[in-house]
């Protein structure tokens, strides 16, 4: 808590920093050469308190006075320790070093894409996450690292069952068959989906083959390549080979919807069976719907006629799904209702159904959704297109030049160097490869076969092993973009003004949240000759007359030994009640003796492996535990259990007292934390001769 707000004060104070003083621009302060304008402070004031910097003044008064008066105490205790810190090099500590390149490597990420792409892609998701769309597929399988020759052969075949798609669909009227079925055909017959057959799953169980339809889906759930193309294309249209890491695609779209989220509803379902007349199933729906109409109760009417209910819910039929679970037919009837509104029956493949709507999610403004976009974005594939926009940008602004589009062969001395071990993340480089020849030239520097076998070297990862040429190829891809990202992050405090001011405040915080720890906070808990010479001064200025000290000091006490007897089958409460009072008050015994004078009188009958416990310290007065009104006062008393009893003994009792350093050590920290602040603010005025101009300060408006 403390790190955050020290960093916090210090982007509002570096805020101010950035713009450079007018020559009229009076000073408000100033220390060890350093001046402090009227603008530069007004503008951190500003920002610490939430004004609006365009704001016109309005009238001063007492509170206002009082606000600008605590600030110029506040900043000028700042500035002059951060100065102090980056004098004393508080910012070179490897571990200050350390935090600040971690945080500096988390916010240099959102400044290495098109954020103007990012943008784009943000919001046309937001439109697309108001539908959802139904599509089926034609799969050829292909692994995402296949070899060109193989990668070849699956194209020029999902090209052959994309004519032969285009064909079919288009002639499947003159057949007598629909389009749906003409592609479903294909599909259960060409695609290398398994799913798309009746199969066996893991768990033994069979499945009817989805004859190539995936059913609803919407932002996010399928890989960005196909979602991309399905949202695009429009109802009816069929796709050329769409490219995945699952391989090529024909897609078809089948549907789409207006849906978001889930939707909870209650449903009638009455089943068709297969040794009935179907005109009884639609008799039975038909019958329902005129209860409904007729004002009877939905729920009800689900128990009396639907095949599928669980009967004991308070709410019968009810059922809540996301929309691209829910069945094709129901989400086409929701359209056209309102919540809490039903349909009018309609069939499908499954029987008749009514549906009532109880809720239906809405989608939020797309400023609430925006910040879950931008970071499934960024865990997912979907962020690579920001960053490649932004690397295709950088390769103009760094005069990219890629001498192997010409000359592949640049490439062999790697290729010849590589063997099967990289896979296992176990390939040791030579350093063999030719150090001359230029692959590439970026930003004036010259990138040779041996920089990138270093690179292979040093990022290599345990893989599935595949074609070492087209690893060669993809690792190169990835050589040139990092090498592009690394110089553009080199380059982004002296190019970004926001992001290194962004940079500079967080440092500031840093090292100034280092330099009081180490001075005040730290300096408090550790210095333990210290703390005690300050408890023996601070303590004297606490009175129990002052209400605001009591937590320095101890309430009445009581030292109180409970002795708990686990059954007074054991013990008789007299019996214990007459040992205690012998051994606690008139011989003073100790706990202990009180808990073993009693054990030996325990009756030789109790089964109890533990009959006799004890509990002794000092109870506040007040103490949830402590013994109560006229219990409060040296004595023996029993207080029953719920099976056994407690003997209390109060052996002595004492006045309200000064607590011991050991006992208050947290507010004394404290206390000794502000005299240790108290002390360095002095110092350093003093030290660095700080001179705050009242003349100035009473001038500022706000």
């Amino acid at each position: 808590m403390k790190k955050q707000l020290v960093i916090g004060l210090a982007i509002a104070f570096a805020a101010a920093k950035t713009a450079s003083a007018q020559s009229n621009d009076p000073v408000v302060m100033e220390f060890a050469g350093e001046k402090i304008t009227k603008s530069e402070f007004v503008r951190s004031f500003k920002q610490a308190n939430n004004i609006n910097p365009e704001a016109a003044p309005t009238a001063c008064t007492y509170e206002k006075s009082k606000a600008l008066e605590e600030y110029v105490e506040l900043y000028a205790n700042f500035r002059l320790r951060l100065y102090d810190a980056y004098a004393k090099k508080y910012d070179t500590s490897a571990a200050l070093r350390n935090e600040y390149r971690t945080y500096r490597h988390e916010m240099a990420l959102p400044y290495l894409i098109d954020s103007v792409e990012l943008e784009n892609m943000l919001r046309r998701t937001y439109e697309r996450n108001h539908y959802a769309i139904r599509a089926s597929h034609i799969m050829i399988r292909v692994e995402q690292n296949a070899a060109p020759k193989d990668t070849l052969k699956a194209y020029k075949k999902a090209m052959e069952i994309y004519e032969k798609a285009m064909s079919e669909v288009n002639s499947a009227s003159q057949k007598g068959i629909s389009e749906d079925e003409a592609f479903a055909a294909l599909a259960t017959q060409l695609s290398e989906d398994e799913t798309a057959r009746p199969f066996v799953g893991n768990n033994g169980q069979k499945y009817d083959g989805n004859r190539g339809d995936i059913g609803f889906f919407t932002v996010f759930q399928m890989v960005p390549e196909f979602e991309n193309a399905a949202y695009s294309m429009k109802i009816g249209e069929i796709s050329k080979p769409v490219r995945s890491s699952y391989g090529y695609h024909i897609i078809r779209k089948t549907d789409k919807v207006k849906a978001y989220g889930n939707v909870s509803f209650q449903h009638i379902w009455v089943r068709e069976n297969e040794d009935q007349n179907p005109e009884i199933a639609e008799s039975k729906i038909n019958e329902a719907y005129k209860k409904i109409q007729n004002g009877e109760d939905f729920g009800t009417v689900v128990r009396n006629y639907s095949s599928f209910t669980v009967r004991d819910t308070k709410v019968p039929g009810l059922m809540e799904m996301p929309i691209n679970q829910m069945p094709a037919d129901y989400l086409h009837e929701i359209q056209n209702i309102n919540t809490g509104e039903y349909t009018k029956p309609f069939k499908s493949p499954y029987g008749w159904h009514i549906v009532k709507v109880l809720k239906t999610d809405t989608i939020p403004p797309y400023e609430e959704m925006q910040a879950m976009y931008r970071s499934k974005f960024t865990a997912s594939q979907y962020g690579n297109v920001p960053q490649a926009k932004f690397i295709e940008k950088c390769k103009k602004d760094f005069r990219f030049a890629d001498n192997t589009q010409k000359n592949p062969s640049l490439l062999g001395p790697v290729l010849a160097v590589l063997n099967d071990s990289v896979f296992q993340a176990k390939w040791k480089y030579n350093g063999s490869a030719d150090n001359t020849q230029t692959l590439f030239e970026l930003n004036n520097r010259k990138y040779t076969a041996h920089d990138f076998a270093l690179f292979i070297e040093k990022t290599q990862r345990r893989e599935y092993l595949y074609d070492l040429s087209v690893y060669m190829n993809n690792h190169y891809k990835s050589f040139i973009n990092q090498q592009i990202l690394e110089i553009a992050d080199s380059l982004l405090e002296l190019n970004n003004m926001e992001f290194r001011n962004q940079m500079g405040e967080f440092r500031d915080g840093l090292v100034i949240f280092a330099y009081n720890d180490e001075n005040i906070w730290s300096r408090a808990t550790s210095d333990t000759a210290g703390l005690a010479s300050f408890y023996e001064i601070d303590s004297k200025r606490h009175s129990l007359d002052n209400p605001e000290d009591a937590i320095y000091f101890w309430n009445e006490r009581a030292r109180v030994t409970i002795v708990f007897i686990a059954d007074s089958a054991c013990i008789k409460p007299a019996k214990a009640l007459k040992i205690a009072q012998k051994v606690a008050l008139k011989e003073n015994g100790t706990p202990e003796q009180i808990r073993d004078a009693i054990k030996d009188k325990i009756s030789r009958k109790c089964t109890d492996e533990h009959p006799v416990g004890i509990s002794s310290r000092l109870m506040e007065k007040n103490d949830i535990s402590a013994p109560k009104g006229d219990k409060w006062k040296i004595g023996v008393y029993a207080n029953p259990s719920v099976k056994g009893y407690k003997v209390i003994c109060v052996t002595e009792l004492r006045d309200p007292e000064l607590k011991s350093l050991r006992s208050a050590r947290g507010y004394y920290i404290n206390n000794y934390q502000n005299e240790l602040e108290r002390q360095l603010t002095e110092n350093l005025r003093k030290k660095h001769n700080l001179v705050i101009h009242q003349d100035v300060i009473d001038s500022i408006t706000w």
